[in-house]
């Protein structure tokens, strides 16, 4: 029976999963953020909770829109993330007085504080699959994966 009798396109066999850029980068990344989790998880951060922390060390006092596009995520779902982070002691938020539509976030000194415990956690679950390449081979890795962010950018 041949593909098209069974109602996939031919070029289905020359594709496959595990020679997809997508997938591997899919499955790199579901392994690297279930090993964060795991890692960060004692200290009571959420894996979400985490990448508004690593922008926040980064540029704190920002405006909640600016967050949500520096993460990557709607609005609203960051409304709701913050407020629990809020309730956690590890940001405020405050309406701008000029302009009360904006929202502006504000590590606490609870929220400062966990930089120096969470970045080594991440730098070591970021560093540990590296373990067998060398200087030169994470250069070149990691040069490839910037072309291809910038590839994907490009194209939207």
């Amino acid at each position: 029976m041949s593909d098209k009798t069974q109602g996939e396109p031919n070029n289905l066999s020359t594709f496959p999963t595990d020679q997809s850029i997508a997938y591997l980068a899919r499955e790199i990344t579901r392994i690297y953020t279930r090993d964060l989790q795991n890692a960060i998880a004692v200290h009571g951060i959420l894996i979400g909770q985490y990448h508004f922390l690593r922008v926040l060390w980064e540029k704190d006092q920002i405006t909640q829109r600016e967050l949500a596009n520096a993460v990557g995520m709607k609005e609203s779902t960051t409304f709701t993330a913050l407020a629990g982070m809020e309730k956690q002691g590890l940001l405020t938020r405050k309406r701008d007085s000029d302009d009360r539509r904006k929202m502006t976030i504000k590590l606490t000194d609870k929220g400062r504080a966990l930089r120096s415990t969470l970045i080594p956690i991440a730098k070591a679950v970021n560093d540990r699959p590296l373990k067998d390449l060398n200087t030169n081979e994470i250069f070149h890795l990691r040069t490839a994966l910037e072309k291809l962010r910038d590839n994907l950018v490009g194209e939207v």
